[in-house]
């Protein structure tokens, strides 16, 4: 996802936070990716539902997914909730970039930094941590 399509989908205050984190990741040459911004609550429903059908359901989860235009299910729980701050635009997901790979696993430090300071609280310091989450509380 690009900075712009993320903008697009973010409240003018996780927007404008999201601005300067992003400026400053820039002006240091961290390389990042983006991996969602806002998001609907239909997606948010389908990720919910990624891990908990039996594999005849799958099937059709993997084809609401892709009509709906996001990520291709697994069979791993990727989300615990339908209230996230994704749906209301407060939220967004920033990976490393090493060698040109996403570090889906890591996340570094002066990501972690520069979003901090935009005003952002990190889902890694949560009792399950969720390392590429960030969001705006309101």
């Amino acid at each position: 996802m690009t900075k712009s399509e993320a903008l697009a989908t973010l409240s003018i205050d996780a927007g404008i936070a999201f601005t300067k984190a992003t400026t400053e990741l820039d002006q240091q040459n961290v390389p990042y990716y983006i991996s969602e911004a806002g998001r609907t609550l239909l997606t948010q429903c389908l990720y919910a539902l990624q891990g908990r059908l039996d594999d005849l359901k799958q099937s059709d989860l993997e084809w609401a997914c892709k009509e709906a235009k996001i990520r291709p299910p697994d069979k791993q729980k990727i989300t615990w909730t339908l209230k996230s701050n994704h749906i209301s635009g407060n939220a967004v997901d920033i990976l490393p970039l090493k060698d040109g790979k996403v570090e889906w696993d890591n996340q570094d430090e002066r990501i972690v930094a520069a979003m901090k300071s935009a005003g952002f609280i990190w889902g890694g310091d949560w009792p399950t941590p969720d390392k590429p989450h960030f969001e705006i509380r309101r």
